[in-house]
């Protein structure tokens, strides 16, 4: 019976002592990934269209709106085509899940543009570790 307790309150310390521990590397992640999408909404509403762009791996892709947009040269060609535009970019979190060298992040953007015009949408970015900071594998987004 002793050595059930004993047992137990080790069980009890672990849980005590772990839980947070994991708690603050999941809240870490959310943190980053949201200063990250902070950045980037800065970035564009700067007009630095290639500092935004520089957010997505050389590798990643850009799916949604009926367009598929892959590679280093293309994704930077995407953002550059909104370069000058006089448009402003704001992004809302819904949920952040981290799966340790993945973050997914949903949301949703909302883009306007001076002459009025608007693309609202609902998005997903795959975020993969890199180094102590993350960079967006795969960006899709549909219609709000």
């Amino acid at each position: 019976m002793l050595k059930i307790k004993i047992m137990k309150s080790k069980i009890l310390l672990l849980v005590l002592l772990v839980g947070p521990v994991i708690s603050y590397a999941q809240s870490n992640a959310a943190d980053k990934i949201k200063a990250l999408a902070k950045e980037m909404e800065q970035e564009f509403n700067g007009n630095n269209m290639l500092k935004v762009s520089a957010h997505y791996l050389d590798s990643a892709a850009i799916i949604g709106g009926g367009m598929n947009v892959t590679g280093r040269k293309d994704i930077d060609k995407y953002w550059m085509s909104l370069k000058d535009q006089s448009a402003s970019w704001k992004l809302e979190t819904d949920k952040i899940e981290d799966y340790d060298k993945i973050v997914i992040q949903r949301g949703k953007s909302y883009l306007s543009f001076s002459s009025g015009g608007q693309s609202n949408v609902h998005f997903i970015l795959i975020w993969k570790k890199t180094g102590d900071s993350y960079r967006i594998l795969y960006d899709t987004f549909t219609r709000l």
